[in-house]
């Protein structure tokens, strides 16, 4: 914990501060880089809209079907254990998925989003047991971390497939090697704390997490966010490719649309923290979230474009760090971040699985992109509403 002097506290935490950002370097690539890969998978499998959103929900229905159980396997395992489980899991799901089969592409997707649930879970639990007292400004550090690299991971996707010529399935598969390195980095951490599990395994005090009000404003908080989020990595390109861009172009969008919220990742968690009524932060990034969508629906021209993708970066890098933030800052201590975690996780996600295969149906029966969004600014009313009601007090949950 935080008790001890600055040098011993740095000496024991850097490989840990290490670890959680490799960890967080693997939350999202091997699923950020499919969505500008939709189209040339699409043309090459012969699939259609509805086949191919399954790519992106696939993960998401992982998430919300295992994300209860996580804390579970945390307190008999420990944290440090089922994370390192978790990574082996991701690195054989990736190379899973290196097939041209349809059905290996699927099932490799399955086990990616198993592997990534267990650590989105965790990740909010170690930081209220390592961290205490830094909750914020790790919140942002990994965050940011794993906004960073979702960001690189479809930037470069179409250049590693088409211009590198490695082909879709080498380019998706090339990102198993970033989880070996963080398979690597984490080994120190299973010796750091091996009276860890004994004491995760105890008896567990709190009531069910399930019969909070405020617990359920941030999984519903959590899911439209992630709705909106996902929608955004699976569908941008081709929002744009019908706006007048190219494959190459719009690709490199979606790295923009990550890049550019950055800053507002790092920064949201703090100053969230920070005010006296913390909805006002969420209320600032839901109207964001409409100029940016807005936009999208309104303009052609390339500039207004740009620009309207950068509100969105915006709004949605901060969305997603509040949202990790708000589940380690309102549990009493790492035991409830982790059920609250799963809950917020596996219910959000149940919302957000919805969202990529929701619009490419919609797009299906419309041929156009307004109606999906439009459905995106509907989940953006909702996450408003849901997050000003869950940051309603600083109060912890019960």
């Amino acid at each position: 914990m935080e008790t001890q002097n600055d040098s011993t506290w740095f000496k024991k935490r850097w490989l840990l501060i290490l670890g959680i950002i490799f960890l967080a370097f693997n939350l999202r690539p091997a699923i950020t880089a499919v969505g500008p890969l939709i189209a040339i998978i699409q043309k090459n499998l012969g699939i259609n809209n509805l086949e191919a959103g399954l790519l992106t929900t696939i993960p998401l229905i992982a998430f919300a079907v295992l994300s209860p159980l996580v804390a579970k396997w945390s307190r008999r395992w420990g944290n440090e254990k089922t994370l390192f489980l978790a990574l082996l899991i991701l690195t054989a799901g990736i190379f899973i998925r290196y097939s041209h089969q349809l059905i290996l592409l699927y099932a490799g997707t399955l086990i990616i989003g198993s592997g990534i649930a267990v650590m989105n879970v965790l990740l909010p639990s170690v930081i209220k047991s390592d961290f205490p007292k830094r909750i914020s400004l790790m919140t942002s550090i990994y965050t940011t971390a794993m906004c960073a690299m979702a960001g690189l991971a479809s930037g470069v996707s179409v250049p590693l497939a088409e211009g590198a010529g490695l082909g879709w399935e080498k380019a998706l598969a090339a990102w198993g090697f970033l989880a070996l390195v963080g398979i690597v980095l984490w080994i120190p951490q299973l010796k750091a704390n091996p009276s860890r599990a004994n004491s995760q395994a105890a008896a567990y005090p709190h009531p069910s997490i399930w019969k909070s009000r405020t617990a359920w404003y941030i999984s519903i908080f959590f899911g439209f966010q992630s709705f909106v989020f996902y929608c955004l990595i699976a569908w941008l390109p081709a929002v744009l490719l019908s706006k007048g861009m190219n494959e190459n172009t719009a690709g490199w969008m979606l790295l923009f649309v990550q890049i550019i919220g950055l800053p507002s990742t790092f920064f949201a968690p703090i100053i969230a923290s920070k005010l006296k009524k913390m909805g006002t932060a969420i209320v600032a990034i839901g109207l964001i979230n409409l100029l940016g969508f807005g936009g999208l629906i309104l303009f052609q021209h390339a500039g207004f474009l740009v620009a309207s993708t950068a509100l969105i970066g915006l709004s949605t890098g901060g969305s997603i760090s509040i949202a990790y933030m708000i589940i380690s800052s309102k549990a009493k201590d790492h035991q409830q971040a982790a059920e609250l975690s799963g809950m917020a996780q596996a219910a959000g996600y149940v919302l957000a699985a919805f969202g990529p295969v929701l619009l490419g149906f919609t797009f299906d029966q419309t041929h156009r992109w307004l109606e999906p969004l439009l459905l995106i600014l509907l989940a953006n009313a909702f996450m408003v509403l849901a997050g000003t009601r869950a940051m309603h007090t600083k109060a912890k949950i019960n």
